[in-house]
């Protein structure tokens, strides 16, 4: 048993170690690069230690997004009677809706985690040479990953509703590009920021509905009143979710003018959150 409690030691030792650990940490867009092996295992690690000792075990990521597509079409499609696409049908809401949900549950499930990822890891935090920047990332890549599960089956509903899958689908990489930005950037924010503010965790799930209410995800943006359609320029995520849907159900490529807003913010929000997060990681073991 001393030996088997040893060899266990040793492996999780080495899963953590810093994939150079007697060098310093450049930081920056460089040192993300150097760290890509570590943080490839970390989120393995993630992605199966989320499941692992579940009955249904990599069917969840499957699950969740199909329950939380019931539970809304039965309560906007049906009982609301909100309408999407051209035919305006049940089955073409529920389209129009998973296609929304996705980016943002990917998007929420991100920021949500990211408000307790360093406070989780204060063993790793007192570590002097560990790249504490890619902690926030690890959910990032695993709800890309889930994400990424859940489109499949997106994709193949879109195939039988329509028949085809329209070319433009192919334009989603670009869109998922903007969207990764955007999210890390926001999530080394408020990685850091809860460090110091244990507060913020406890806001997430307020903040993360009102946000969602705000995103044209359970309507269409088309039944936004006039006074609020300012929100569709302001709110990246109003853009991501109405891009999906263009490139995924209505055969056109992203709304570009549109596009180069959030994805210039994106741009913007990841290098101030990277920049933000590597200057305020020296003060976190003395808070912790």
């Amino acid at each position: 048993m001393a030996v088997s409690a040893t060899s266990e030691s040793s492996t999780q030792a080495t899963a953590i170690r810093p994939s150079r650990p007697n060098a310093d940490n450049p930081g920056g867009l460089r040192g993300l690069w150097l760290e890509k092996n570590l943080l490839t295992l970390m989120v393995k690690r993630d992605c199966i230690g989320r499941y692992k000792g579940s009955f249904l075990g990599m069917l969840w990521p499957l699950i969740n997004p199909i329950g939380h597509l019931i539970l809304y079409t039965f309560l906007f499609g049906y009982v609301l009677k909100v309408k999407f696409g051209v035919t305006q049908s049940t089955g073409s809401f529920a389209l129009y809706l998973m296609a929304g949900l996705l980016p943002w549950s990917a998007f929420s499930e991100s920021l949500s985690r990211s408000s307790t990822v360093i406070l989780e890891h204060p063993n790793l935090v007192k570590r002097v040479v560990f790249p504490l920047q890619i902690l926030p990332l690890i959910p990032i890549f695993s709800a890309i990953v889930t994400e990424s599960i859940a489109f499949t089956f997106l994709l193949v509903a879109v195939l039988i509703s329509m028949h085809y899958i329209p070319v433009t689908a192919l334009f989603v990489p670009l869109i998922v590009v903007a969207q990764f930005l955007l999210t890390s950037g926001i999530c080394w924010i408020i990685g850091s920021l809860s460090v110091f503010v244990r507060d913020i965790r406890h806001m997430m799930a307020l903040g993360l509905s009102a946000w969602m209410y705000a995103t044209p995800i359970v309507y269409p943006a088309s039944a936004l009143p006039e006074p609020a359609r300012f929100l569709l320029w302001i709110n990246p995520m109003a853009g991501i979710v109405t891009d999906y849907r263009r490139c995924l159900l209505d055969g056109m490529p992203p709304d570009w003018p549109h596009f180069a807003i959030y994805a210039m913010a994106g741009l913007i929000l990841f290098v101030i959150g990277l920049n933000f997060f590597e200057k305020t990681q020296k003060t976190f073991a003395d808070v912790m």
